[in-house]
C-alpha cells in the first residue's frame, strides 16, 4: 500500500511538473503576442464572419501566431491565424 501511494505522488509529481513547464511556456508567449487575444479573434472575425470557438496561441515559423477557430454562418468550423505582432488575418485553406 505505502509503494502504491508513493507511486501516486510521484507520478502527481512528475504531472505537475509538466503542467508548470507549459504554463511557463504559455506564459513567454503571451509576453512576445503585441497583439491580445480579444484583437485577434475581432480580426479573425472581420476574415470569417462567425463566433469565435477557441483560440491558441503558438509559435510558426519563429512568430508567435493566434490560431483562432470560427464557426461560420454555415456551421462550419475554419481556422484563422492571426499573426501576433500585426494582427494580419490569414485563413487557412
Amino acid at each position: 500500500m505505502l509503494r502504491l501511494i508513493m507511486s501516486a505522488i510521484f507520478i502527481g509529481t512528475l504531472a505537475a511538473g509538466t503542467a508548470w513547464a507549459l504554463f511557463e511556456t504559455n506564459k513567454e508567449l503571451v509576453a512576445s503576442a503585441k497583439v491580445p487575444m480579444e484583437e485577434a479573434i475581432k480580426s479573425a472575425i472581420k476574415a470569417v464572419p462567425g463566433k469565435a470557438a477557441e483560440a491558441d496561441l503558438g509559435k510558426e515559423d519563429g512568430r508567435t501566431i493566434w490560431k483562432i477557430e470560427i464557426i461560420d454562418h454555415n456551421n462550419k468550423s475554419q481556422t484563422v491565424y492571426v499573426d501576433a505582432q500585426t494582427g494580419m488575418a490569414k485563413l487557412n485553406k
